[in-house]
């Protein structure tokens, strides 16, 4: 059994052992805090992601929560040297927000945005830590107890109990410590976590964010010599100047590690499911996935006029996605710059009735970042693929492939094109070391990109039948990439280089669609691909079968439906490669 907790700070150190530090409206202190916090997250996002039971054992809670701190990180970097720590935080907040990633992103995203807000009322560090709580809790659809929403209710109350007189220093220091002890706690609050013998994974991320805002409050509001005595470690603790000891030390004035420490038996791993283990073997199918009854994740940012009327449209997304899925999450509104924004979140076995829910609610406005991922592709390996297709109907089937699918189109609402960002994003979410990029000829992701991925390579695949074939190809290799059975590593590149050179791909309406498979298809055809828009016959397939058991009796019909409006289908005909065996001898000369 495994315990992950960030540090041996006391509960109640008590406000007056602490000089008052900076509070949140200090632009030092924001700005150290985004940084501090993002390299504390990257650094234990491992550790996190093994934790990882809850809501789905998907092993991505600390990459999740990383690659969402990121984004705001990097926004507040980028902002002028003159904004406002109230400021600094609302664009914290809106990057974060438009960058979250997985149940527990966005869950962080709006907590964040409840400090924004309480900042912009000039609230005090207890009111800010306050309203972030209330912020994130009032976002989730079923709240459930032992999670990161326990461990930020936590914080908000020590943060309160501190007293109107305790400088920022003592309020975050004693809200890390709750959120801490409640982290601890979740344990004994949550069956799943019981079960598998580990603490929440959201409520671990949170603690070190909280520790992460401790080291900035008191390393730019005390300088050096009180940075040191303000150590959360306590003075004259070894900790306070030694990283590897963990917890969090301002010791000189800098920041050092804010780490996360293995307790009972440290050396023995969390019992909690490899995802690796949930994968089909070939042909099979997955399991239901964790404690959650959907399969598939899908993320989306909504953007819309304020007013009054976007004070409404969180409270009805969630209940409609309640409707087709669980750890539903609606988070963002009205942030006051004439447009309303929110990003949501649903694990369903229902996309085609959440997709019609995003583009009901995106009728006055626009949707972006459509993004579709199979819980059980989680997890990190070598080959990962993101899939961009305007075929809603095969968003479910390229996601169950192993791909992070970017919808585009088709839903019937106006989806922004995609963005060099969005593509890095979805990169980062498959978990991948090279990501192969299928569907996307328009977007160009240069080489000074924030990529958290060794190398992305742009396939050309101009059609949904090239990501189709591509994905067939690769087969069971995704999303895992283990070396095959020669022990050579895969390079999924090449198998899906080769699997597309002997791909035809036939645009036509359902009327021609037999004469044109008749025309291309022939003995050495192997499988032919057929993408049906939503207006084709229905007997269109056995159609299709009888002209190609006539044209290749031994090739295989894959018929899938892309979910568009129309009459159209796209035929992908693959051949097999000639076999230099068969050759015929050339003649002696």
């Amino acid at each position: 059994m495994t315990d992950v907790d960030s540090g041996s700070r006391t509960a109640e150190p008590g406000p007056q052992a602490y000089p008052p530090g900076a509070g949140l409206d200090d632009p030092g202190v924001v700005r150290a805090w985004a940084r501090g916090a993002t390299a504390a997250l990257r650094r234990e996002r491992e550790a996190i992601d093994r934790v990882n039971v809850f809501p789905v054992a998907d092993a991505d809670t600390g990459t999740n929560l990383y690659l969402t701190l990121r984004e705001g990180d990097r926004a507040v970097a980028e902002a002028p040297g003159d904004t406002t720590g109230a400021r600094l935080l609302a664009t914290l907040a809106r990057a974060a927000l438009l960058g979250a990633r997985g149940n527990s992103g966005v869950i962080l995203s709006e907590w964040l945005r409840g400090l924004a807000v309480a900042a912009r009322r000039d609230g005090t560090t207890a009111d800010l830590l306050t309203r972030a709580a209330a912020s994130a809790r009032s976002a989730v659809a079923a709240p459930a107890e032992g999670t990161i929403l326990s461990a930020a209710d936590a914080a908000g109350a020590a943060a309160r109990a501190a007293g109107p007189d305790a400088g920022p220093l003592p309020v975050v220091t004693a809200a890390a410590a709750a959120a801490r002890a409640s982290a601890r706690a979740s344990r004994e609050e949550l069956d799943v976590l019981r079960t598998a013998g580990v603490l929440d994974a959201g409520a671990l991320g949170l603690v070190l964010v909280l520790d992460a805002l401790v080291v900035a409050a008191a390393g730019a509001g005390n300088g050096a010599e009180a940075g040191a005595a303000a150590g959360p470690a306590g003075a004259g603790d070894p900790a306070a100047d030694d990283p590897a000891a963990g917890g969090v030390s301002v010791a000189r004035g800098s920041m050092d590690a804010v780490t996360l420490d293995q307790l009972l038996d440290a050396g023995a791993l969390p019992s909690a499911p490899d995802p690796v283990d949930a994968l089909p073997a070939a042909g099979g199918e997955v399991e239901p996935h964790g404690t959650g009854s959907g399969a598939l994740e899908l993320m989306f940012v909504l953007t819309g006029p304020a007013g009054e009327q976007a004070d409404t449209v969180a409270a009805g997304l969630r209940g409609a996605l309640a409707e087709v899925g669980d750890s539903v999450v609606v988070v963002g509104g009205d942030a006051g710059t004439g447009t309303a924004v929110w990003q949501a979140h649903v694990h369903t076995d229902h996309l085609d009735r959440a997709l019609v829910i995003a583009a009901d609610a995106a009728q006055a406005g626009t949707l972006a970042q459509v993004h579709v991922r199979h819980l059980a592709a989680a997890g990190q390996h070598e080959w990962g693929v993101v899939a961009a297709t305007s075929a809603p109907g095969l968003a479910g089937e390229l996601a169950r492939a192993g791909a992070v699918v970017l919808l585009t189109g088709g839903v019937g609402a106006t989806v922004e094109p995609l963005v060099a960002d969005d593509v890095e994003r979805a990169a980062a979410s498959t978990g991948a070391r090279r990501v192969l990029l299928l569907g996307a000829p328009g977007v160009t992701v240069g080489a000074g990109a924030h990529l958290d991925v060794d190398e992305l390579i742009t396939v050309p695949s101009p059609t949904d039948v090239h990501a189709v074939v591509a994905l067939a190809a690769l087969g069971t290799l995704l999303p895992v990439g283990l070396p095959d059975l020669g022990g050579d590593p895969v390079d999924a590149h090449a198998v899906v280089g080769e699997a597309l050179a002997g791909l035809s791909v036939h645009a036509t309406s359902a009327a021609a669609a037999v004469g044109v498979l008749e025309q291309a298809a022939g003995p050495e055809t192997t499988v032919v691909t057929v993408l049906a828009d939503a207006d084709v016959p229905a007997d269109l397939p056995d159609l299709l079968a009888a002209a190609l058991a006539g044209r290749a009796p031994d090739a295989e019909l894959v018929v899938l439906e892309t979910g568009r409006p129309g009459d159209g289908a796209q035929l992908g005909v693959e051949a097999a490669a000639p076999d230099p065996d068969d050759a015929e001898p050339e003649a002696d000369v």
